[in-house]
């Protein structure tokens, strides 16, 4: 939009373009919907969160069965996001762990999709939204303790959480056995999956505030101010499609390297 435009525009006009963001969303594109006393409303979020689901559907299933022998730019697409998957994601502490990483690689393809759709205007960036962030990570959470207690039983999965090389000596490892065994519990029943949520919802707010930050200049300072705040938007959205694939890559490595460390914790200390 031109500095002419702008200048068309009452500030309440300017208000509503530039500052309508996720916190509307719950009263936008709404479907009231209830089951008893709980409301399961569709709003914006729900829409966007299907859409960036169906993409990955797309992506993911039926880019796999449509392989061809001389590949056309779509499977071309597919074969490289597998490659940096297999390449990438998968095998970070031992082979066993490779079988994790189509799981892996779907939760980054599925974050960078989510988080591209957010840059679109008038969209909705869900992965700004605890209510999706925490779920995904629980999921990982999930998998990790299941992994964990399958590979090793739940004796030698908890025993995992004690690292060795302690000091030798009955004290000391009465002393800092139990101590070192409740930060590591701390650190895989709260730390990992906190880190995988809030790092990726504070990451993804960020950078939105950034720029509606810039833009909101405009509203304190007169129409003069986007000369400068519109390009600095404009850097700053570059730089959130750049944060959007490496918080997706972050997402998608930590899962496997929690999932892997449950599964080999042994072999890591």
């Amino acid at each position: 939009m031109s500095a002419v435009a702008f200048a068309q525009m009452t500030q309440e006009e300017l208000r509503h373009e530039i500052l309508h963001t996720w916190e509307v969303a719950r009263e936008s594109w709404v479907i009231p919907l209830s089951l008893g006393p709980m409301d399961i409303s569709i709003n914006k979020i729900i829409w966007f969160l299907w859409l960036g689901t169906a993409i990955t559907f797309l992506i993911m299933f039926i880019g796999s069965r449509l392989l061809k022998e001389r590949p056309g730019a779509y499977q071309v697409i597919v074969e490289e996001l597998y490659g940096f998957g297999r390449n990438h994601l998968g095998a970070q502490m031992g082979e066993e762990g490779r079988k994790w990483f189509p799981y892996t690689l779907t939760l980054f393809i599925f974050v960078l999709v989510i988080n591209v759709i957010g840059l679109f205007p008038n969209s909705y960036p869900v992965s700004s939204n605890l209510s999706f962030t925490i779920p995904l990570a629980l999921f990982t959470f999930v998998i990790v303790q299941q992994q964990g207690i399958a590979r090793n039983g739940i004796g030698g999965y908890l025993k995992n959480w004690v690292p060795g090389g302690l000091p030798e000596g009955i004290l000391s490892k009465l002393a800092l056995g139990p101590f070192l065994f409740v930060i590591e519990a701390i650190s895989r029943l709260i730390t990992q999956p906190a880190t995988l949520a809030f790092r990726l919802y504070a990451n993804m707010l960020a950078g939105t505030l950034i720029i509606y930050v810039f833009l909101s200049l405009i509203l304190y300072f007169g129409v003069a101010t986007a000369l400068v705040s519109v390009p600095a938007a404009v850097v700053f959205y570059g730089f959130k499609l750049f944060v959007a694939v490496l918080q997706a890559y972050i997402f998608a490595i930590l899962s496997q390297v929690y999932i892997e460390l449950a599964m080999f914790g042994e072999e890591a200390h």
